[in-house]
């Protein structure tokens, strides 16, 4: 039908059927379905409710994450990150590649241990490259 897909409901446990106090099981299935999802490209995003509650939890009662807090945490800000940091000094080819989900990107290009003032922005909707030159007046990126 052409339209986007978004998961919405993931209540697993939610009648307290399973026995799991130490919320690893939870943690399992909740990093089993959400990669499972996440690696589907018709799937547009995943959108979570209930973080607490009787059964299924994220959290303790103190609000702090249990084992499947921990393991949404670490999936979505460690594993669906792009984070990158390469380093061109004294190398012949100064190229480098880096392979990103799709989504908003900046750029910063460090030269002489100082960080530029230029910025610069784009978007990753698929294979893409961006060459960037030093001249003169600062660094210059195209796509």
């Amino acid at each position: 039908f052409g339209l986007p897909i978004w998961i919405t409901e993931f209540d697993w446990n939610r009648k307290g059927a399973v026995t799991d106090p130490d919320y690893m099981i939870q943690a399992e299935q909740l990093e089993d379905f959400y990669t499972l999802m996440f690696s589907l490209e018709a799937i547009e995003g995943i959108m979570m409710w209930g973080f607490i509650k009787d059964h299924g939890s994220l959290v303790d009662q103190n609000i702090k994450p249990n084992a499947a807090g921990e393991a949404y945490l670490r999936l979505y800000h460690d594993d669906w990150r792009t984070n990158s940091s390469t380093n061109l000094n004294n190398v012949e080819n100064t190229q480098t590649m880096i392979r990103g989900f799709r989504g908003n990107y900046e750029l910063k290009i460090s030269s002489g241990g100082t960080r530029t003032n230029e910025v610069f922005t784009f978007s990753l909707d698929e294979d893409m490259e961006i060459m960037c030159k030093q001249s003169e007046n600062g660094w210059k990126c195209n796509q």
